[in-house]
């Protein structure tokens, strides 16, 4: 399981494969540690709708392969220093293919998500408007992974 391991008080402590902590064996921390997100151009059969997917990855940059919880924040700005204002007509919402699921928190601007059993969140957003947005993936390690422009015309 592990590839470093060292003994520390009786205790097995070490790095696996995939880049998390593990204890005696155990993994203590979760190998999800970075993700792809791609924004399509907006949908010219569904006007102002774009689909955006999500794809966890581990510390190789290779696919997770278990479900995991993440928190999507909705950014003003590309550099995170703002808020949404409104978050879209509709906002985030599951997409067509149906990978993941979402839980609105504060309506528009900040969900609970948990991927599939691959890793793999498929979400759709919807702006009848023209509001700049970019979509924040804060995963469990804290670090926040951010989209491109949601803006559509």
């Amino acid at each position: 399981m592990t590839d470093i391991l060292t003994q520390v008080h009786g205790y097995k402590l070490g790095l696996a494969a995939t880049g998390e902590l593990v204890s005696n064996e155990i993994q203590i921390t979760q190998p999800a540690v970075g993700a792809t997100i791609t924004v399509s151009a907006e949908a010219a059969t569904t006007a102002n709708t774009r689909d955006i997917v999500v794809q966890l990855t581990d510390a190789n940059g290779d696919n997770i392969a278990y479900a995991e919880s993440v928190e999507i924040i909705m950014y003003l700005t590309a550099d995170k220093l703002a808020y949404v204002v409104t978050g879209g007509s509709t906002g985030i919402t599951i997409g067509a293919a149906g990978n993941g699921s979402v839980l609105p928190v504060v309506a528009k601007k900040y969900i609970l998500a948990t991927t599939e059993a691959n890793g793999l969140l498929d979400l759709d957003w919807l702006d009848t408007g023209t509001e700049a947005a970019f979509l924040g993936i804060k995963l469990p390690n804290g670090t926040v992974v951010v989209s491109s422009a949601l803006t559509n015309a």
